[in-house]
């Protein structure tokens, strides 16, 4: 049974690493997206596709690979590749510097020490770099409120993450076998994970990056006349209705008012307080609400196509997390 979901598991993550490639290099709408950062993410993620193919040719009985070299190097590799795609990221101001190539000195212990030191290291310093990634995070609880679930999927990974850490350092008391399945597996849920977050907020890496912007750096809005924007939202939202767009998002708005993506996030942080997908979403909830009570004979899925939202699910979902009941139930209490 482990066994076949393992071979599943692999053919899942090449999938979806490659789909979460193309996306990102392509379709997704991200300021903050450069060529390092696609070259960054495409090395990561190709490392990662490396692995699943090795742990896939364990499965099928053709290598041992923590044996290999070529594995355990890909397991001081994945690392650093995963805090420089985190730097392009999350960081607007973020410049590479030559003495950085430093994080991938690791890779020369492979020749010098066995397999049984060079696999929990490898995973120790994979966990450093994750848990730096919700170091940066934590810093910024100021904003925690307005991120409440976007920062779920980052505490789930930590977890996740310390998980695969005691995983390395159990590879000298297990079978290797253990160790192959529960590695390869704990992949394929971080891609799930990953897939799954992008898929509930397109905007996350413009949401967590205007995060980190607003944590780490100076305002962008020095030379912006803010009553001014501020009155701009509110045309565009209250008498153009501009979130009856189902595609409506941060970057498609900020070029509606001429800010950019990060201008508009600290904009509709500092004024609303609340992220950009929250202040979305309360505003077509709004329109819902006066929709459910002056036009008491359209149904709720018709209101919910008529506020930008793309199904009924979703409409239902976010209805509920803000007004706490179903829009048949408000309604009829309106009655």
């Amino acid at each position: 049974m482990i066994l076949t979901i393992s071979i599943l598991s692999v053919g899942f993550s090449v999938a979806v690493a490659a789909l979460l490639l193309v996306c990102y290099a392509f379709f997704l709408k991200s300021d903050n997206k450069s060529i390092a950062s696609i070259f960054s993410s495409g090395v990561f993620i190709v490392c990662l596709m490396a692995l699943q193919f090795e742990h896939l040719s364990y499965i099928q009985q053709i290598s041992e690979p923590l044996n290999s070299p070529y594995y355990r190097s890909l397991l001081l590799l994945v690392p650093p590749l995963f805090y420089f795609f985190s730097r392009y990221v999350l960081f607007v101001d973020y410049q590479f510097k030559l003495y950085e190539l430093l994080h991938f000195a690791p890779i020369a212990l492979i020749f010098w020490l066995d397999r049984e030191i060079v696999v929990p290291i490898a995973f120790l310093i994979g966990t450093s770099y994750c848990l730096w990634l919700t170091y940066v995070l934590y810093r910024l609880r100021n904003y925690r409120n307005r991120f409440k679930i976007e920062f779920f999927f980052f505490v789930f990974f930590s977890v996740l993450t310390i998980g695969v850490l005691i995983l390395g350092f159990l590879v000298s008391f297990i079978d290797d076998a253990y160790f192959y399945y529960f590695y390869t597996n704990g992949i394929a849920l971080a891609f799930a994970l990953v897939t799954a977050a992008l898929i509930i907020y397109p905007d996350l890496l413009n949401e967590l990056t205007a995060a980190v912007q607003l944590g780490y750096s100076s305002s962008t809005l020095s030379n912006i006349d803010v009553t001014e924007r501020i009155e701009q939202i509110e045309i565009l939202i209250n008498e153009e209705r501009l979130f009856q767009n189902e595609d409506l998002n941060l970057a498609t708005m900020a070029n509606a008012l001429d800010l950019s993506s990060h201008q508009l996030s600290e904009l509709i942080n500092t004024h609303y307080g609340v992220n950009f997908s929250r202040f979305l979403r309360e505003s077509r909830i709004k329109r819902a609400k006066e929709l459910l009570i002056n036009e008491p004979s359209a149904s709720v899925l018709s209101i919910s196509l008529e506020t930008g939202f793309k199904s009924q699910s979703n409409f239902y979902a976010a209805f509920k997390e803000i007004t706490g009941m179903s829009p048949g139930a408000f309604r009829k209490a309106s009655e």
